[in-house]
């Protein structure tokens, strides 16, 4: 589990760059939602801490 994110580019690249969407990640606690959230980010792994309330962010595609 976990290995879809090691593709990421293809995800995002079919993605159109010019539109606005707005993405909900569900989960238990401790199901790994914010390494998702920031592995989309920032395309690396991040050390997290465990969340308290929740987290949003803004993550751009680049389109080639």
């Amino acid at each position: 589990m976990g290995n879809g994110l090691s593709d990421q580019t293809s995800i995002l690249s079919s993605l159109p760059s010019f539109q606005s969407f707005h993405i909900v990640i569900l989960g238990l606690d401790c199901a790994g939602k914010t390494t998702v959230l920031y592995r989309l980010q920032f395309n690396e792994f991040v050390n997290t801490v465990p969340t308290q309330g929740f987290n949003t962010e803004k993550i751009k595609t680049h389109s080639t």
